[in-house]
């Protein structure tokens, strides 16, 4: 089975993306709080797919996914951003190589179409 790590600050939405994918798709997902941990958690669990928010504790998103890229046993873990700002994040994304970004509050069916295409390109590539 498939592993989503979700990295959300907010309870809630890390419970509606949880229970969504969940409905919608054979995953486990496991949620964290707090960007700074998001590495530990990684190493110790190797997801298949890591959800970011982009404003979060400890560390942003976006300091997260520079950390997943430098880390070569990590580097190729697809990366799914959440924000309240998709248009602006993809704009400033771009130069980082960040392409997959959905909006909060996000559509349900939307989220779990995209996980599961993220998951199958990972799963070709390896």
């Amino acid at each position: 089975m498939k592993s989503v790590l979700i990295a959300e600050d907010d309870p809630d939405t890390a419970a509606a993306i949880k229970a969504t994918l969940e409905e919608h798709l054979s995953v486990e997902t496991a949620t964290i709080n707090n960007g700074a941990l998001v590495l530990d958690e990684i190493a110790a669990h190797r997801p298949d797919l890591l959800i970011l928010d982009v404003n979060l504790p400890g560390l942003s998103g976006v300091d997260v996914f520079d950390l997943v890229q430098a880390n070569p046993s990590f580097s190729t873990l697809p990366v799914l951003f959440l924000t309240a700002a998709p248009d602006r994040a993809r704009r400033a994304f771009a130069r980082k190589g960040i392409r997959d970004v959905m909006r909060k509050p996000f559509d349900g069916r939307a989220l779990a179409g995209k996980v599961a295409d993220l998951l199958g390109r990972a799963q070709k590539v390896a």
